[in-house]
């Protein structure tokens, strides 16, 4: 049995690194918002421009200055694509340093040492190489399948394909496991492997769905000690 796992809030913490680095840059660029009332907004903003950047409509520079500019002009300031990218880069930097492991990843990977385990991912290499290495967990991890390297993104059936012929395993040898119910389940699940849908948030039941609210829940439902 060959498992997959989704990197962001799922093995790592990114909606708080989010939270953090949307922070800092309006504290550092004198944006008038507080972050607590932006933050919702600013994570509907960014999966929405990482929606069409992963669907091919936008370039990667165009999603991030567009982030940006919206965020600015919520605080009533318009600026150009070369000021917003440079303030996308420190937020860019301190999101990155922020993204940490959640605390029971470490452990419940240690527990998997028995199984092949491999990574399915939408994003830039550098950055979801980064978020494993950061946090010591690229060594548990072979095959590493990132949207930017192969070309498809989750949902996209092609990226599960790939990940599945680099494992040298079926589909339906394949357990994913991943926090977004519409990229994560709903993809692996239409592509063929058998996936489980980690429901940190406790959301409202899907019906037919399989979740788990930990992953501390997977050593269970693969009946282990």
């Amino acid at each position: 049995m060959m498992i997959f796992f989704d990197i962001d809030d799922t093995l790592v913490d990114s909606e708080a690194a989010h939270k953090i680095a949307v922070k800092k840059i309006l504290e550092d660029y004198s944006l008038k918002v507080n972050p607590d009332d932006i933050f919702s907004e600013w994570i509907d903003i960014t999966n929405r421009y990482l929606k069409l950047y992963f669907e091919k409509k936008m370039t990667l520079t165009e999603q991030r200055t567009s982030r940006i500019k919206e965020l600015c002009k919520i605080s009533g300031r318009e600026i150009h694509d070369e000021e917003a990218l440079l303030i996308y880069f420190d937020y860019h930097r301190h999101f990155l340093q922020s993204c940490v492991a959640f605390p029971e990843t470490i452990p419940v990977l240690e527990k998997l040492k028995d199984f092949k385990l491999g990574i399915i991912t939408n994003g830039p290499v550098s950055d979801q190489i980064n978020k494993l290495k950061d946090n010591h967990l690229i060594r548990f991890f072979d095959p590493i399948i990132i949207s930017e390297e192969v070309g498809f993104s989750k949902p996209q059936k092609e990226i599960f394909d790939i990940a599945a012929e680099r494992s040298n395993r079926l589909l339906s040898e394949c357990i994913f496991i991943g926090d977004s119910y519409e990229l994560d389940y709903l993809g692996g699940t239409n592509a063929g492997m058998k996936t489980i849908w980690l429901d940190r948030k406790k959301s409202q039941p899907k019906p037919y769905c399989e979740s788990i609210q930990s992953l501390h829940e997977l050593i269970g439902y693969l009946q282990l000690k």
